[in-house]
């Protein structure tokens, strides 16, 4: 995987993107608080969650780079030539993991409905309920803005890590929704933190692998999702587990091939193979 060699420029100022960060984290940690503290339906606020910080990166952008800046920040949305490899990353290695994940631990029951309705249910949530409402939106700012100015100033690996904190941050309060118990607010707690890493570098990678495809980047992310909701699963956690086999396993792959991008262009927004 290489950079482009005249990849299209988004230019944004370092502390721009330092102060937009910091602004989602407590902005959206304290809007994410309010559902678990009022009981509220948590819903309308994943929302405002997602496009809020949609809207304030394009206005940022805007600041920075103009109309040209907003056009390469959303080019990503629409890039779908990636290859086979890349939609089968994309659409199928998490179900797929996350079954063999439950067959294997015994925690995989038969769908009641049968593997008919089981596959189309997980379909329709990943594209028409993950992707196009939330996912892609999501990872237009998370991805295309944050993680991308992150990598290219740090490196894939760091990068990711990095990105994963804040977004860590703002996912915790979602475990105190729904009248959850103590103990259930903490395991929530911890996936979060010990998912978001690896989950960041896979993200990231795809970003990379696909020459800056942010669709292939929020189905990822609504697969991910998708897939813990499977009816064939008991305890609904084979996904975290198996996610975070597929990143182990690119992560070695990867450095076995020399092929972990440790440089990437700081501005770029189109990277191809």
């Amino acid at each position: 995987m290489q950079p482009d060699s005249n990849p299209q420029r988004l230019q944004v100022a370092p502390r721009l993107v330092h102060r937009y960060l910091v602004a989602v984290m407590i902005i959206g940690a304290a809007l994410m608080a309010i559902p678990a503290i009022s009981g509220l339906p948590v819903e309308p606020f994943i929302l405002i969650m997602v496009f809020g910080p949609l809207l304030g990166g394009a206005v940022f952008t805007a600041r920075r780079s103009g109309s040209g800046g907003v056009k390469s920040l959303f080019s990503g949305v629409f890039r779908w030539r990636i290859g086979w490899r890349n939609w089968a990353l994309a659409v199928l290695v998490m179900p797929l993991t996350t079954v063999t994940i439950a067959a294997a631990t015994g925690s995989l029951v038969s769908p009641p409905d049968g593997w008919l309705t089981t596959a189309t249910t997980y379909l329709v949530s990943t594209f028409l309920v993950g992707t196009l409402v939330i996912n892609l939106w999501e990872e237009v700012a998370w991805e295309g803005l944050v993680q991308r100015h992150l990598m290219g100033r740090f490196g894939l690996v760091k990068g990711a890590l990095l990105t994963a904190v804040p977004f860590a941050v703002i996912h915790l309060p979602l475990g105190f929704a729904g009248g959850s118990t103590l103990r259930e607010v903490l395991v929530a707690s911890v996936l979060v933190l010990v998912m978001a890493p690896p989950f960041r570098y896979l993200l990231g990678r795809t970003d990379y692998a696909t020459g800056g495809s942010l669709l292939a980047v929020g189905i990822l992310h609504a697969s991910f999702n998708a897939s813990g909701s499977l009816d064939v699963l008991l305890g609904g956690w084979q996904h975290i587990v198996g996610m975070a086999v597929v990143a182990a396993v690119a992560l070695v792959l990867d450095v076995r091939r020399r092929n972990v991008p440790q440089n990437l262009p700081v501005d770029a927004q189109v990277l191809q193979h």
